[in-house]
């Protein structure tokens, strides 16, 4: 028996993408945020196709695991019972939801 080598095929990945070489979730967003901004008393919003593009732009201090405890209510205390230091005392002004949409860009 003979080996036929198989060539492979590449995946084309654009320009700053990072993740697995299939996926096409760089078409999609994934995450929407609702925030009030206590500084400036404004509501702000927008849709974002990864967790790392969300953080970078509204300039949070949270973690991919915030947000998603943000988005499911997972681990979160909803009686305040430690007052100040609670998750929602901290966190409660930012709302985010899971959503599955094309980006602007690929319309």
């Amino acid at each position: 028996m003979s080996s036929v080598e198989v060539p492979k095929m590449r995946y084309a990945k654009p320009e700053g993408f990072k993740g697995r070489g299939h996926s096409k979730s760089y078409k999609f967003n994934k995450w929407k945020i609702t925030m009030y901004d206590k500084e400036t008393g404004e509501m702000r919003s927008g849709k974002y196709p990864t967790k790392e593009k969300l953080i970078e732009d509204f300039k949070l201090d949270i973690g991919p695991d915030h947000i998603y405890r943000l988005a499911t209510g997972h681990k979160v205390d909803t009686n305040k019972s430690k007052k100040n230091s609670s998750f929602l005392s901290r966190y409660g002004h930012i709302k985010i939801e899971k959503i599955n949409e094309p980006s602007i860009q690929n319309l």
